[in-house]
């Protein structure tokens, strides 16, 4: 079976993005399924069903949208995390650049 490198760079962007969409797939609480999906969740999942029109079902894009506006949720707490001046890491990293 000979597959063209647009196929199969399709295939690596979808299997590297699966994680993304599985992990939603287990069941959520009661109170989180009630909520609903934020606009922009909605226009980025209507984004995939415009590029991609014939591989996803209407439960599949339900699902692709959940994960999405759960993501985004995720990225909203973690901005809100406030950081002080004591959280830095427990090492430097710098470039080796050779001998000086």
């Amino acid at each position: 079976m000979e597959i063209s490198r647009r196929a199969f760079a399709e295939q690596l962007a979808l299997l590297a993005a699966a994680p993304w969409f599985l992990e939603d797939l287990r069941p959520v609480p009661p109170q989180q399924q009630a909520q609903e999906p934020s606009a922009l969740a909605k226009a980025l999942a209507e984004s995939v069903r415009l590029r991609y029109p014939d591989r996803f079902s209407a439960d599949d894009l339900t699902a692709i949208t959940r994960s999405i506006d759960n993501r985004l949720r995720q990225i909203d707490r973690l901005y809100q995390t406030q950081l002080t001046n004591g959280d830095e890491p427990d090492f430097v990293y710098s470039v080796y650049r050779g001998a000086d």
